[in-house]
């Protein structure tokens, strides 16, 4: 018995730290969504620049989808729980009346032969050798009668305990799906005070060159992200001409991060509004389907940083062979965490608008160390 409690108790306590750490994440993503809140409330009253305004906006809108994407996976635990709670009520029940149908049997037996059969042994028995044996078997049905009993007690409590557990469970879940459909109208909401605010700056040239600006500032991030990950990479051995060129020979053969067509090209472009040359560094992607399409990684790699990031958005880097790192952008659903290992074509999250003017699309870039490459050249034609 203390072995099996020791166990489950050894079983019990990373189970019980996972869930508080996760609980800790979600109380985490609630404070900072309630802080967004208060802190564009004030940036509207203080009529700060609408471009404050609207990045404050976004990252609270970028939180939320974190926090329903986590809801909605608590909700499916929840659901799982709850249906491995009412099978093992059902199995219990089951085993319970079978006790109980077996012990009136006995006790029907027992009230009808008992009394008279114990006579006949008894009367009947040729020696002692044959009364022994009969005892002890007269003994065995006792014990096993005092089974089926002990049986039928436990049972009941197990039941009682497990509609308790159950009952609790249902209205966690409840909870759960209350708090999700709040913030799926919180998210409406703020989607369309978003829209509302591009609606208005569109034609503004001061927004667009302050979204320059914060570009710039992205591309230094990426940079000193990148930078910060090749000084905690292992050292490599020089090139042999052995293994080493794997992510080298996947040029025009990574597949697409995402399906779709590019809207803007890596290089140079002239700014349609500002008028003013600038510098893209990636690919822009606008898939079919919009917000919520899936992206996927190019290649197999280590995510090496998981951010937010001004006029981007939710921002992934990916390091995977000799120095190669790619970079997601503009993502809504993130469903890979800092640290993962990620297999090639792996879905990673999907498309959000976040940071873009027009309609929504993944920013892709491609990097070898602090060297931006063309993405155009590398992926499938």
């Amino acid at each position: 018995m203390l072995r099996h409690y020791v166990l489950g108790l050894i079983l019990f306590i990373p189970a019980l730290v996972f869930s508080q750490e996760r609980q800790k994440q979600l109380d985490d993503m609630r404070q900072r969504i309630a802080r967004l809140q208060e802190q564009i409330a004030a940036q509207d009253k203080s009529e700060t620049s609408t471009l404050e305004i609207l990045r404050s906006l976004e990252e609270q809108i970028d939180l939320t989808h974190r926090l329903m994407r986590q809801l909605q996976k608590q909700e499916r635990e929840k659901r799982a729980k709850i249906a491995g709670a009412e099978q093992v009520q059902q199995r219990a029940q089951s085993e319970l009346e079978r006790l109980k149908k077996l012990a009136a049997q006995r006790a029907v037996a027992f009230y009808k032969y008992g009394r008279l059969q114990d006579v006949e042994i008894l009367l009947t028995s040729r020696s002692v050798n044959q009364m022994l044996v009969w005892a002890k078997y007269h003994q065995q049905l006792s014990d096993n009668d005092r089974r089926i009993l002990t049986g039928i007690a436990n049972k009941r409590e197990q039941i009682n305990q497990q509609k308790t557990v159950l009952a609790a469970e249902l209205q966690a879940q409840q909870r759960t799906l209350s708090e999700k459909q709040q913030e799926e109208e919180a998210l409406k909401k703020r989607s369309a005070q978003r829209q509302a605010l591009l609606k208005k700056v569109r034609k503004d040239k001061s927004f667009y060159q302050a979204q320059l600006a914060e570009t710039q500032k992205a591309i230094a991030r990426i940079k000193q992200l990148i930078s910060s990950a090749e000084a905690k990479a292992p050292r490599r051995e020089p090139n042999r001409g052995g293994a080493e060129g794997a992510f080298q020979n996947l040029r025009k053969r990574l597949p697409w991060p995402v399906d779709g067509r590019i809207m803007m090209h890596y290089g140079s472009y002239r700014h349609p509004v500002l008028n003013t040359v600038t510098n893209n560094l990636g690919i822009d992607i606008s898939p079919p389907g919009g917000v919520g399409a899936p992206v996927r990684s190019v290649a197999s790699g280590r995510v090496t940083a998981l951010t937010w990031q001004r006029g981007y958005g939710n921002l992934m880097i990916i390091s995977h062979a000799e120095g190669y790192y790619t970079v997601y952008t503009h993502l809504a659903d993130i469903s890979v965490a800092l640290n993962d290992e990620i297999a090639a074509e792996q879905v990673i999250g999907t498309v959000g608008d976040t940071g873009a003017l027009q309609s929504a699309a993944l920013h892709f870039q491609l990097w070898n160390r602090e060297e931006a490459l063309n993405p155009e050249e590398w992926l499938r034609p």
